[in-house]
């Protein structure tokens, strides 16, 4: 392949006269009107990826409630949730790596590859196997966010509008970006800290073009779910009130233990999927297989504990735990995560992140009230903690500030979560430790050099 051809292979990313708004109102207006579409049409595909995901636990629930009367627990019953759990996940897998092996994992490192990097998108294909690969994957109990899938199934209907519309949009990174931005506010209904993760995170700069073209489809998008299942945040809590200023060096401890977590996480994640690389001879669905059959087996005996961690993360706010039951969780759910994540299938680590972050959190509110003989309250320090936790391994600490006041109404705890995140910000950057994203997207462009050396063709790197 010649220069020539490799450079007409790539597209010109956001350029500094894309920062700007459209000149004329009618064309800002008809950017509005298209970036509002792009968020519905992310919204019904995210609201019933929802929807399935929740029948799906449903399901896995209700089968091994059966399975625990009408099996003997030694030889039997234990084999149910093991087997199809492990059938869930191998099916996912083999979807991934044989149709589109850009959907596995999280989906986000791949679409900043295609807005930092200017990499020619993906086509149609993301969709239905990111869909259906992610709903049997987390639907299995692997350890992995909803998140992910719909954050790269909303950049892919970002990009394939601007496709028909390329006449009078000529550039699709606006529209991949509101897409992207869209599918995290569906995730987790929460359309302010979506649009400032796309300025946070994806772009690392403000574009008032992407920023209102994002505003507008996060709106949309939000509108739609909330339609389709309601407005309720994602985390219930008590009560809370404004806390007192002489509680804030418990969070800034707090927020250094996260950020210890959140360094730890980081290592165990990369290392992790290193170790996985190893068995890349394994026949496609193997490695899900295996950690299907782990996540089954530990449903057998905590049917709460797997899955995506939006239950553990809601148990651990409201029910106060004994600080060793919750670090046995924790440690269980750090594994498990691990090795969902390096297993290959579709699914992101936003919601089990939080879940690592809601139960150190109520182990720290259990110590905490041990040693100092005051009432136990789990719910500030961890809803606190799950922002302090998302801060240290992805490193956007507005974004992570904004998605729990926004899942939790927590608005009394903004003050702790600000002085948490910033200790969990600077304890990994102080070790060098790169945010999670970083080191995933450059481990993606790596494997994508490693494949095609003389240069990434259409449809490989891919949001």
């Amino acid at each position: 392949m010649t220069p020539t051809a490799i450079a007409a292979q790539k597209l010109e990313g956001i350029a500094e006269d894309e920062d700007r708004l459209p000149p004329r109102p009618g064309q800002w207006l008809f950017l509005m009107v298209v970036a509002s579409l792009v968020g519905a049409l992310a919204g019904l595909v995210g609201g019933a990826f929802r929807i399935v995901l929740a029948a799906l636990a449903r399901g896995r629930t209700e089968m091994i409630v059966w399975a625990h009367h009408n099996g003997s627990w030694w030889w039997f019953g234990w084999a149910i949730p093991m087997g199809l759990c492990a059938a869930g996940a191998a099916a996912a897998s083999y979807l991934t790596q044989r149709l589109a092996p850009q959907t596995a994992g999280s989906g986000i490192p791949r679409i900043e590859s295609v807005l930092r990097h200017h990499l020619r998108p993906a086509a149609f294909w993301i969709l239905p196997v990111k869909f259906f690969g992610g709903a049997l994957a987390i639907g299995s109990g692997l350890a992995l966010g909803r998140e992910g899938p719909t954050v790269q199934m909303g950049g892919t209907i970002g990009r394939l509008i601007s496709d028909a519309l390329k006449r009078f949009l000529p550039e699709p990174w606006t529209l991949i970006a509101a897409g992207a931005g869209a599918g995290l506010a569906v995730a987790f209904n929460a359309p302010m800290a979506a649009v400032m993760f796309v300025v946070e995170e994806l772009l690392h700069r403000f574009s008032a073009r992407v920023f209102s073209a994002t505003l507008a489809a996060c709106i949309s998008g939000t509108v739609v779910l909330r339609l389709m299942l309601g407005n309720a945040t994602e985390f219930g809590s008590p009560r809370l009130t404004v806390l007192p200023a002489e509680v804030l060096p418990s969070y800034l401890l707090l927020g250094l233990l996260a950020g210890l977590l959140g360094v730890a996480f980081n290592l165990s994640l990369i290392r992790g999927m290193r170790l996985a690389d190893r068995a890349a001879h394994w026949p496609r669905g193997a490695k899900g297989a295996l950690v299907g059959a782990a996540a089954g087996l530990l449903a057998w005996y905590l049917p709460g504990v797997v899955g995506g961690g939006e239950s553990v993360a809601q148990t651990a706010i409201v029910t106060a735990i004994p600080w060793g039951v919750l670090c046995s969780l924790l440690a269980a759910r750090f594994v498990l995560t691990i090795a969902s994540y390096s297993g290959g299938a579709p699914g992101g680590i936003f919601a089990p992140l939080l879940a690592l972050g809601a139960l150190l959190g109520g182990a720290f509110a259990s110590v905490e009230s041990s040693l100092l003989h005051r009432p136990y309250d789990p719910a500030p320090y961890a809803i606190v903690a799950m922002a302090a936790c998302f801060t240290a391994v992805v490193r956007s600490p507005l974004t992570g500030v904004i998605l729990l006041l926004e899942m939790s109404g927590s608005w009394p705890l903004i003050l702790p979560m600000m002085a948490a995140s910033l200790t969990a910000y600077a304890v990994p950057e102080l070790m060098g430790n790169p945010p999670i994203y970083d080191s995933l997207r450059e481990r993606d462009e790596a494997t994508e050099r490693a494949q095609h050396p003389t240069g990434a063709t259409s449809g490989h790197l891919s949001e």
